[in-house]
């Protein structure tokens, strides 16, 4: 019997899917695919995963400017890990474009996807760009 996800866990295959497609340039709907083969369990929460990974890809530029826009006087997107980059992508679609996902909900949680996958220092400047794009929304 397949275990049932919890959307944090579908959020963490969410970043998964969002951190290949900007790694590699590839098709998201391939991707999504690719995941539901070998993680069954996302099919119950497939419609959070597909709005989201297809979203933060047709979004991407306007995500980008967000970011931008948020980062600390000197700061430019190429000096952000490529983690935090795709953790960026995916808390401010889900604060901009999902009224589901609280604020807080989706800020706490792109800190701990943070944590798990990125260096020691992600955490606090996911956290200070988040709280940065709160402020001026």
């Amino acid at each position: 019997m397949n275990k049932k996800q919890t959307r944090s866990e579908a959020r963490i295959e969410a970043f998964k899917l969002i951190f290949q497609c900007q790694a590699n340039d590839e098709d998201p709907n391939y991707l999504i695919d690719l995941m539901i083969e070998e993680f069954p369990e996302s099919e119950r929460n497939i419609n959070y995963i597909k709005t989201v990974v297809l979203g933060v890809n047709e979004k991407k530029e306007e995500l980008l400017k967000d970011i931008s826009d948020n980062l600390k006087k000197g700061w430019r997107i190429d000096r952000i890990s490529r983690v935090s980059l795709a953790v960026l992508k995916l808390a401010i679609f889900e604060i901009k474009y999902l009224e589901d996902v609280p604020h807080k909900v989706a800020i706490n949680e792109a800190v701990e996807i943070e944590k798990k996958y990125d260096d020691p220092d992600g955490p606090a400047f996911v956290n200070g760009v988040l709280g940065g794009f709160i402020k001026n929304l």
